[in-house]
């Protein structure tokens, strides 16, 4: 959602996968995939976790990420990296005011996400973006990662050229795939391997945000677990924030059965659209990296589509 240099090359380590996508073109409107490719892990490769190491098998990890590099190139710069939420604590938090003063703003939003880490604030790097300000109250989007996790993917990409220059969780480069809206809320829910994320937005702006990991029962029926959890964060919603629905987006990776949407829908008592990348931006694609591009692209889709 803020202006930043977008990286020639993207790649996504996740459970289950690993995704990479070559980007050209420069400008919003000009700019679209130029290669993709996609390899699958191992289970158990890689368990996220915000407190505790997430690579359990650095060489297989380390295998997928050249194979994909194979496809779209190192790049003649550093790299975009996406991780998955599970590996980060994303929050959005109010104050009455903000120091101008950039690390005093850093370590203030470091203070506030304490509570919501489970491991020592000054071990986690921390960003974050101002998505109001008014006399006597700023909010603000904060993520925070512990530096030893994030470090065990900047390394299992050691042999790519540079280092990452933009590195986001999945759901947060998935919002800029959202559209713009001046009144209601809008609910996106993310899906991807054991994990599910649910951002509610009202007016374009995140203003509740949770990530959990499904236990083994849901995992089983993940239908009914993640209908279950869009139906807390709608009641939420209506409870603490008095905002009502008036959109619904799903996204998972792989694609949602018609079960799922169906189950989400039933659950929230409103119709859910599927969040899927716009075919344009991946035109250049042979049909096989179209495929891909559709089932796994969604948050490449989301980078190339900010508005920065």
């Amino acid at each position: 959602m803020a202006r930043f240099t977008l990286p020639t090359v993207v790649f996504e380590i996740a459970p289950g996968f690993v995704a990479g996508a070559r980007l050209e073109g420069s400008g919003r409107q000009a700019r679209r995939v130029r290669c993709m490719g996609v390899q699958q892990l191992e289970p158990h490769s890689l368990e996220p976790h915000p407190g505790r190491p997430n690579v359990a098998n650095q060489e297989e990890v380390r295998r997928a990420i050249r194979e994909v590099a194979e496809v779209t190139g190192n790049g003649t710069g550093r790299f975009g990296l996406v991780v998955p939420d599970g590996a980060v604590r994303v929050a959005v938090l109010s104050f009455e005011t903000l120091p101008e003063d950039a690390r005093e703003a850093e370590a203030l939003v470091r203070w506030r996400m304490r509570d919501k880490l489970p491991f020592a604030p000054e071990e986690a790097r921390v960003s974050y973006q101002v998505l109001s300000r008014a006399p006597g109250h700023v909010e603000v989007l904060a993520a925070a990662a512990r530096s030893s996790v994030l470090s065990e993917y900047e390394a299992a990409l050691e042999p790519i050229n540079g280092g990452p220059v933009l590195t986001l969780p999945a759901t947060l480069a998935l919002l800029p795939l959202l559209p713009d809206r001046e009144a209601g809320g809008c609910l996106l829910l993310h899906v991807c391997s054991r994990w599910v994320t649910a951002v509610l937005m009202v007016k374009a702006r995140p203003c509740f945000w949770r990530t959990r990991e499904l236990d083994t029962a849901a995992v089983e029926d993940p239908a009914k677990a993640v209908s279950s959890e869009a139906a807390r964060v709608l009641a939420s919603a209506r409870d603490h924030l008095k905002t009502e629905l008036e959109q619904a987006w799903l996204c998972a990776r792989p694609p949602a059965t018609s079960e799922l949407v169906s189950a989400v829908a039933d659950a929230i008592s409103h119709q859910v659209e599927v969040l899927t990348p716009r075919p344009e931006l991946g035109a250049a694609l042979s049909s096989e990296e179209r495929r891909l591009f559709e089932y796994f692209g969604a948050p490449v889709a989301g980078l190339v589509s900010n508005p920065g």
